[in-house]
């Protein structure tokens, strides 16, 4: 029989923290599996198809994790194409920073801002193209695109995401006791009903992604 009243918030309350906390738990164990490198993008892309399914209703531990598990795998390729395109980037834009910060003059000041609207570009992308990749199947160079497009398309809801963002940021920080147990997970808790609001407003997002839900 459903619990209601006070009793019903709070079974909901702890039911979420549990989830929360083995979901965190899962997410390093899976990333440590695929040696880090490779297994941050599979581990994430699990996450937010766990978190998403979450945000749609299913809310039995055990079958979020079997779900969490079966992604891990079958998305281990595809995942990992991203983890690694994304991690390779950023360490491109990294050794160009350092390289423009070295010129002086007017080269490196356009070098610098050249470099800084790529970075804005790139954070749009992290954000959001896990949330992409878990809602649909695209062709894997349209899941970059997309996930830039959805920010574009939606500069509150993007501005909106870097304040709930800082916002966890300075609960962590003064907290910090919690970043083993729910770092991770209400981030893209957090970040995954960001891209559902996202999705649910944009519809088929105007045909742009014409691709059938995963």
């Amino acid at each position: 029989m459903e619990v209601m009243g006070w009793k019903g918030r709070l079974y909901w309350f702890v039911e979420l923290v549990t989830m929360l906390a083995v979901v965190q738990l899962m997410w390093i164990g899976l990333t440590l599996l695929g040696l880090v490198v490779f297994g941050i993008g599979p581990a994430t892309a699990g996450i937010f198809q766990v978190m998403r399914k979450r945000l749609q209703g299913e809310d039995d531990l055990k079958t979020l994790l079997k779900s969490y598990w079966q992604t891990y795998k079958k998305e281990f390729i595809d995942a990992n194409k991203i983890g690694v395109t994304l991690l390779a980037f950023g360490y491109f834009l990294v050794v160009n920073f350092r390289i423009a910060s070295s010129i002086g003059g007017m080269h490196g000041l356009a070098m610098m801002t050249l470099l800084i609207t790529i970075l804005v570009l790139y954070v749009f992308l992290v954000i959001n193209i896990f949330p992409v990749f878990a809602h649909y199947d695209l062709p894997f160079s349209r899941y970059f695109s997309a996930s830039v497009l959805l920010s574009l398309s939606f500069p509150m809801q993007a501005i909106l995401s870097f304040i709930g963002l800082y916002g966890l940021y300075r609960v962590f920080l003064f907290i910090p006791g919690l970043l083993p147990f729910f770092g991770i997970s209400l981030t893209v808790l957090f970040l995954a009903w960001m891209a559902d609001r996202i999705f649910n407003m944009k519809g088929k997002m105007d045909g742009t992604l014409q691709a059938e839900g995963k």
